[in-house]
This record gives structure tokens, C-alpha cells and sequence, in this order.
């Protein structure tokens, strides 16, 4: 509730911006630094020739990953709630010479203001900045066209090895499904909740405690007894 509020009153379309100028640079470099050039290739190894797909990079950020799914062939849509990093994302793109569309607005916008569905959604360490568990799940299925697959990698509770009144933050997402600002969710849900719809497939990495990687198969249609797969 005091998220919906505080999304209420603060519009990224009337220039707030939750990301600090300051903040840009620094995390750009970081998202640099740490880009795992592996994710990319490995997503097309399961899903096949990215050329010519429509891949949407959700919580888009500096666009790192958005231009490396440009240089593979996809049709690239970025989505953030900051237009700082739509900015820094856009220059990133025309000194790779790519092409990526842009939309600015909160997580839970992209359904309302991107046309279509997307055969790769792609949501990496941006989940916990969601308003509601639950329906941004819907929400990132509903983006999906059937068949097409969804990569989200989101981080655990112990990353954040919380203390003191963000600790309190934890336990009442974790009991109450209850978000106060934006704390990571309990290990294992974001797999519980893509489980509650329609797949054919899905493969989840738990090899950290401190990420959950999970990567699916919207299912084609109706779906029948035992049309899960789990790797």
C-alpha cells in the first residue's frame, strides 16, 4: 500500500526520477564490471537464433544487456522507471550502433505501454522493485506470447544480510507478503509464484544462496497433467 502510494505521487513522466544523478556513473561502471557475458549466449543455446525475436530487457537500467541482445539479431525493448538511465542507456546504444525502443515508466507499466507480446522477457536483478509479488508476475507472464520464455535472476535476503529495521522489512514481505520500500523476496518464490501459470518448461539455479535464477516456457496452450519440466 505505501509503495502504490508513494508510485501514486511520484510520476516518472512528470520528471521524478528515483535514481540520483550521482548514482548513474557509479553504477554504471558497476553493471559494466560485472556483466555476465555468458547469460546471453546461453539463453539462445535453449531458446534457438535470437535474430528477428522480441526480447524486452525489464528494468532495462544502463542497457548493457539490452545492446547484447542487439548484437545478436533480437528486436530490443528497453523498460525502466528512470529516465537517467534512459538517457545513459540511449547514448550507450548509438556508440554500440544499435537500435533499441525505449519506455519509461514503473515495472508494473510495461503491459500498458509497450504493444504485443515479447518471445524473451528478460528480468535481471530489478524484481525486488516491483510493487506486488504476486501481480507483477502476472503481469511478466502476460508479456510473454505463448511458447516464448522468461529469464529472471533476482536476488535473496541473505545479499542483502539485513540488520536492525530492514530486517523487520524482510520478515513481513517473507510472512506477509507486505513490501515496506523494496526488499528482496524469500528465496525460492519468484519459481513458486511462475509455477502458478501455464508453462511447459522451466529450469531454476539455485547454486547461491544469494541469487535465484529461474528460466521458463510459457506454455503453447491448454495445459495438461505432467507438462512440466523442471532441469
Amino acid at each position: 500500500m505505501l509503495n502504490l502510494l508513494h508510485a501514486t505521487l511520484h510520476r516518472p513522466e512528470r520528471g521524478w526520477d528515483p535514481v540520483p544523478g550521482s548514482h548513474v556513473t557509479v553504477y554504471a561502471a558497476y553493471a559494466t564490471e560485472t556483466f555476465d557475458r555468458d547469460v546471453v549466449p546461453m539463453l539462445e543455446a535453449k531458446l534457438g537464433s535470437l535474430a528477428g525475436r522480441r526480447v524486452l530487457d525489464l528494468g532495462g537500467g544502463p542497457g548493457n544487456y539490452s545492446i547484447e541482445f542487439c548484437r545478436h539479431g533480437a528486436k530490443v525493448f528497453w523498460h525502466d522507471v528512470s529516465r537517467r538511465y534512459m538517457d545513459l542507456a540511449r547514448a550507450n546504444a548509438e556508440d554500440a550502433g544499435v537500435a533499441v525502443e525505449f519506455s519509461l515508466g514503473y515495472l508494473e507499466q510495461a503491459r500498458s505501454l509497450l504493444d504485443g507480446e515479447f518471445d524473451l522477457v528478460f528480468c535481471r536483478v530489478c524484481w525486488y522493485y516491483c510493487m506486488d509479488d504476486r501481480r507483477f508476475a502476472g503481469m511478466l507472464y502476460s508479456l510473454i506470447k505463448p511458447g516464448g520464455a522468461g529469464y529472471i535472476e533476482c536476488n535473496t535476503p541473505a545479499f542483502a544480510n539485513a540488520k536492525g529495521l530492514r530486517r523487520l522489512q524482510y520478515f513481513f514481505n517473507d510472512r506477509l507478503w507486505l513490501k515496506l520500500g523494496h526488499p528482496y523476496p524469500p528465496h525460492g518464490r519468484v519459481e513458486n509464484l511462475v509455477r502458478r501459470f501455464p508453462i511447459s518448461h522451466i529450469d531454476v539455479d539455485y547454486s547461491s544462496v544469494y541469487i535465484d535464477r529461474i528460466f521458463f516456457l510459457k506454455a503453447q496452450g491448454r495445459p495438461t497433467n505432467g507438462g512440466v519440466a523442471c532441469g
